[in-house]
């Protein structure tokens, strides 16, 4: 993609555009809703309807074709990291990592504090390995399996997770979403990272204020331990716990924060995981590798046990894994062909000279592309490409842009329940998206700083002439 994306739409008129674009929504929309498919096989299905429309704008059907698969080999490293992630979390159940974390915290965490201490433990977590998904998966789910022992409800618990896990997946060096739009917009990694603190670290700490005040309505004094200490015995039953147990997942992180390929990174702790579990554990090597492809699997005799630990492998992920690689030939056809970007032509027109216009139409092109494409990462590529121009033209330099692209890329993935970022969130935490979407503070704060710089002009830097003339 290039900053040419909105001229590729100059032969298709706004109302084509709205009419396609609208026919993919509501398709997509109204099956999963209406008559309860899975969003995966409704973006597939609307490959039969999409193409005809791309080609009546003038391309061939290899044209129209190239242009998806040409959007899914961009987005085929992250989706694969979707697969590597499930086996993860099936490996660190297994070798006992994530049950030794649950135990650990059930020890030391009061339900007073619970709230805040998940928001500041997946914070770190993802800060130091770069991803929302892995930190999940491990710290989010160990912070969900001691949230339930103490009696927190899970939406709440789920809702800490997910701002700790995207704040970091937002401000690290070590994200593929950071450094994507950094990309995007031409902008250096760490003058991105430095230009969201503007942002997002006032939004942080009022979540951290909000979690801490959610936190002190659960009355310590009236807390029954029973279920900890019920949760803490079957566990100790099930896993041998020692310092080994967290090697495999103070592997991930050493290798993520020495700037190792993610993949390799997390395959690595998945080995290590396996070997635990191999030696330490007593699981036999046909049973890790079925927990691979299956997910962890046991029957303890306590339904809550069971719920906490029967998850990850393969399998669990390729509904996320299809809605990506699915949403990413769709939305491919559409930006590619100019479809896109004759639909927001007239509203990337209308940000002439304007900085808020600018702003608020920004973030709305990511939160629909977000919507259409069901992807963050399709969500930073599109309005990252379209609006770089404007911003230039409006004498705006492209750090502005980069941090926008992660409030509506980054963070708004989180709040669209067919999303593949809240399926997974859902998927792996056990609650609804309905449940925790009122609790994903961050991705509610941060843009309204956005906003609110916009109308006036704080943190907004300007391009000087030097500066306009790099920007390529």
């Amino acid at each position: 993609m290039s900053e040419s994306i909105l001229e590729r739409g100059k032969n298709i008129s706004f109302g084509y555009a709205a009419l396609v674009v609208g026919l993919v929504f509501l398709f997509v929309l109204g099956g999963a809703i209406v008559f309860g498919a899975a969003i995966e096989t409704m973006f597939v299905l609307a490959w039969l309807f999409t193409v005809p429309l791309v080609m009546k704008t003038g391309y061939t059907y290899k044209e129209t074709q190239e242009f998806g698969w040409k959007v899914v080999m961009e987005s085929l490293e992250a989706n694969f990291i979707i697969l590597i992630v499930g086996t993860m979390i099936a490996a660190l159940i297994a070798s006992g990592t994530v049950p030794l974390i649950i135990v650990l915290g059930l020890k030391v965490i009061s339900p007073k504090a619970f709230l805040l201490t998940t928001l500041l433990v997946c914070s770190f977590t993802s800060l130091a390995t770069g991803t929302s998904w892995g930190t999940i998966g491990t710290a989010g789910l160990a912070m969900v399996g001691i949230g339930n022992a103490l009696g927190v409800p899970v939406g709440m618990t789920a809702g800490a997770v997910i701002s700790g896990a995207a704040f970091g997946d937002k401000m690290s060096p070590l994200s593929d979403t950071t450094n994507l739009a950094a990309a995007v917009t031409g902008t250096p990694l760490m003058t991105h990272v430095k230009h969201m603190t503007l942002t997002t670290m006032p939004a942080y700490v009022i979540c951290a204020i909000i979690f801490g005040f959610m936190g002190m309505k659960f009355d310590a004094t009236a807390y029954d331990p029973t279920i900890v200490n019920n949760t803490i015995e079957a566990l100790s039953g099930i896993f041998k716990f020692s310092v080994i147990e967290l090697i495999p997942l103070a592997i991930v992180i050493v290798l993520l924060v020495r700037k190792a390929p993610p993949i390799i990174a997390l395959l690595s702790g998945t080995f290590m995981g396996l070997l635990v579990a191999f030696f330490r554990q007593g699981e036999s090597i046909n049973a890790l590798l079925g927990y691979l492809y299956d997910g962890y699997s046991i029957d303890s005799g306590l339904t809550y046990i069971d719920k906490l630990l029967n998850r990850g492998g393969i399998m669990s992920m390729i509904s996320s894994f299809l809605i990506v690689f699915a949403a990413a030939a769709i939305t491919g056809m559409l930006s590619e062909s100019g479809i896109l970007g004759a639909l927001v032509k007239p509203m990337a027109n209308n940000c002439e000279g304007s900085r808020f216009k600018t702003v608020l139409y920004t973030l709305i092109i990511g939160y629909t592309t977000n919507m259409i494409g069901s992807s963050m990462l399709l969500a930073e590529i599109v309005p990252g490409t379209i609006m770089k121009p404007i911003f230039k033209r409006n004498k705006l330099a492209p750090e502005n842009l980069s941090r926008l692209l992660e409030d509506s890329g980054t963070l708004g993935a989180w709040l669209i329940p067919w999303n593949a970022n809240a399926i997974f969130g859902a998927t792996m935490l056990g609650a609804s998206v309905a449940a925790f979407v009122p609790f994903c503070l961050l991705s509610w704060i941060s843009p309204l700083f956005s906003l609110i710089y916009a109308a006036t002009g704080i943190t907004m830097k300007k391009l000087d002439d030097s500066e306009e003339k790099e920007i390529v």
